[in-house]
């Protein structure tokens, strides 16, 4: 006969740190020093027996223990667009003083989101993946206010057409810059990409370029429907990228729409 006798569970004393995959170790390092004051301990490098640099630790102000900043590719990537770490902090007041400090970076940014409980302010880090500051005081509105469409709050797997939802709308375009003019392109893309990823209903915008053909650009959106694909188009940057577009590609952009294939 087995006697079984309850035992009290061990109770931890804190969070030792926080782990966060990356791909390219100094590039993240100076991000979050940039965007949350974190300090380098440099004496705190995680080397390999060869001297090979493997993890940084940050201290980072507010957080409560350190951040550890690991070299996986792998997993960083596998990750991205996940939201691994959220901040606290105190209320819409304060979240605002984090978006005055991200737009004098020029850091981009979700708009102010009305999550469950409070408000979210949500910012992809250079991998991609989702730092979130949360309103620790409620913002006081019922459930109808709830953002639950938007792209920037998580609320699980979206549902799939197989569920009577529409699907995500995918769109693929093509630009091929003037001689000489793919640099400025570039530029031009990637400040439109910066100022889209910002819209409510933006999944994806991202700008591809050709390696054996660099005055070839690629461009892939993904957008919650059709009405935040035309609220897109009618946008100030949009414009503005349009007047560039006439000035800086050899010919029209080409836009095909992307129909997902059938889940097996």
């Amino acid at each position: 006969m087995t006697s079984t006798r309850a035992t009290a569970i061990p109770v931890p004393s804190g969070i030792h740190h926080v782990k966060l995959p990356v791909t390219d170790l100094e590039r993240s390092a100076r991000w979050y020093g940039t965007v949350l004051g974190g300090r380098r301990l440099a004496e705190m490098d995680h080397r390999r027996p060869d001297g090979t640099l493997f993890a940084v630790i940050l201290d980072v102000p507010g957080l409560g223990t350190r951040l550890e900043l690991r070299l996986d590719p792998a997993t960083a990537t596998a990750v991205k667009g996940y939201d691994l770490l959220t901040l606290a902090v105190d209320d819409r007041a304060a979240l605002d003083e984090w978006i005055t400090h991200l737009d004098s970076l020029g850091i981009p940014h979700s708009p102010p989101v009305v999550a469950l409980v409070g408000w979210l302010l949500v910012v992809p880090d250079p991998d991609g993946q989702r730092l979130r500051f949360y309103t620790d005081t409620p913002h006081g509105l019922d459930a109808a206010h709830v953002a639950y469409d938007s792209p920037w709050l998580s609320t699980g797997p979206a549902p799939d057409s197989a569920h009577g939802s529409a699907p995500a709308l995918g769109i693929v375009t093509t630009v091929t810059a003037r001689t000489g003019q793919g640099g400025e392109l570039e530029v031009a893309l990637l400040e439109l990409a910066a100022a889209t990823r910002r819209e409510d209903g933006c999944r994806a915008f991202r700008v591809h370029r050709a390696a054996q053909t660099p005055d070839t650009f690629v461009v892939y959106e993904e957008w919650t429907g059709r009405q935040a694909l035309d609220a897109h188009r009618a946008t100030p940057h949009m414009n503005t990228f349009r007047t560039d577009a006439a000035r800086l590609t050899a010919s029209p952009p080409y836009t095909e729409s992307l129909i997902p294939c059938p889940v097996r």
